[in-house]
């Protein structure tokens, strides 16, 4: 099971270039409700906006460089 921060990141990384709602639900394979719960949380922090689809925001870029920067310390083994 994928965790929210997961599913932010593959919806981030899906609307760097736009992306229409259709196209997010399915390259993240989300359920309508699901998709709509998530770009409404996206919207409001400020890390998607819309105009003809939806885009990424600089602020959204920030939080996927981290979040690939974290996802690559959990993922290295000592």
């Amino acid at each position: 099971m994928r965790s929210s921060f997961e599913i932010i990141a593959e919806i981030l990384k899906t609307s760097k270039n736009g992306a229409k709602k259709t196209r997010i639900m399915y390259s993240c394979g989300l359920s309508y409700r699901f998709v709509q719960k998530y770009l409404a949380l996206l919207l409001e922090t400020g890390l998607l906006r819309i105009g003809n689809s939806y885009h990424t925001t600089d602020k959204g870029m920030g939080f996927l460089r981290k979040y690939q920067t974290l996802e690559l310390l959990m993922n290295t083994r000592n």
